[in-house]
């Protein structure tokens, strides 16, 4: 037999104590009789004072104590297996990180922003494989597709507008990076979550759009930042303030809806501005949960028995018993 809870096993040391704890107490109720008057007299007119009526109630009550500690350790015993399948598709999440992102028109950020909602999509995934692409002037592959979402967590907690070293913004190296890493994968359903403000500085977006949908890449871009612009503050290493050009006037970043819109049409995906659906990456999900899933492990998975029961119900009948005995001499008592 093995025990779940097996700390709780420590707490039966305990018992000797309370039966002395109990023992106290009767012989101090019985001194207080002794005072009161004749010991044998009052036990016979109180049947409720039966020493050995309240010697039985005292074991009644250490025994259905002791069951309910092993009953609370959950005691195991005897196997079954469960046969276990992830199902599921592949899913990238291709966030943009350049210092664009780091504009506060969707506080606290854009990037920070667009981080909260990954994570909270995290929390509706069940079986899917999922994976991160981050990119600024170039892309880097930053979690491979996984089931692991605690992993997924971990790596999307370490991202920042430093994540990738080359400035700018290369949304065609997203897309062809993406594509590449899913390119591998056995799942016959592939999509990618495409998080960014759009503005893009190497062209190329739509012939790169045309591969992913070649290679049966759905993609849904998230538009993050509002339409009017928004300058983009300096990082601290940079000092304080707000991004100038070369000749000394500040930046303004704008979302870039035609090329998301566009990218998303030539891949069979749709183009969702986070500003104007604040639940846009549950609309995806939804979306996705209607695509053809991919069995990506089979196991089986060994569960013990739990056999708490064998203790709690003796246990709660001896305690029940303990209690009605002391109502049946109190009964007694007044007929």
């Amino acid at each position: 037999m093995r025990f779940g809870a097996p700390d709780l096993l420590y707490a039966l040391a305990l018992l000797p104590l309370v039966w002395l704890l109990v023992r106290r107490g009767r012989r101090k109720r019985e001194e207080a009789m002794r005072r009161f008057g004749d010991l044998g007299l009052l036990q016979t007119l109180s049947l409720d004072a039966d020493p050995g009526k309240r010697r039985r109630k005292e074991r009644l009550f250490l025994l259905g104590l002791a069951g309910v500690l092993f009953a609370l350790s959950h005691p195991q015993y005897g196997e079954r297996q469960l046969p276990v399948k992830r199902e599921g598709i592949d899913i990238l999440f291709a966030l943009d990180t350049s210092l664009s992102m780091l504009a506060e028109d969707q506080p606290p950020n854009r990037l920070e922003r667009a981080k909260g909602e990954m994570a909270g999509t995290l929390d509706r995934l069940r079986g899917d494989r999922v994976g991160i692409v981050t990119f600024a002037g170039t892309s880097v592959p930053t979690c491979p597709p996984t089931t692991d979402y605690g992993a997924v967590r971990i790596f999307l907690g370490g991202i920042d507008a430093w994540t990738v070293p080359t400035g700018g913004t290369a949304v065609a190296k997203a897309i062809r990076r993406s594509v590449h890493m899913l390119k591998t994968s056995d799942a016959g359903s592939k999509a990618v979550i495409l998080l960014t403000d759009g503005e893009d500085h190497e062209g190329d977006v739509l012939a790169a759009a045309g591969e992913a949908a070649d290679a049966g890449v759905r993609i849904f871009p998230v538009g993050l930042g509002l339409g009017e612009g928004e300058l983009i503050p300096l990082p601290q290493t940079e000092g304080s303030g707000f991004k100038r050009n070369r000749v000394g006037e500040f930046v303004v970043t704008r979302r870039n809806d035609a090329v998301l819109r566009e990218i998303a049409e030539k891949t069979g995906g749709r183009f969702y501005v986070l500003a104007e659906e604040p639940n846009a990456l549950d609309r995806i999900l939804d979306a996705l949960s209607g695509m053809d899933k991919t069995e990506f492990e089979s196991r089986v998975l060994v569960v013990r028995e739990e056999r708490y029961v064998w203790f709690l119900l003796p246990a709660t009948l001896l305690l029940a018993i303990e209690f009605l005995l002391g109502t049946a001499g109190a009964a007694r008592k007044e007929a």
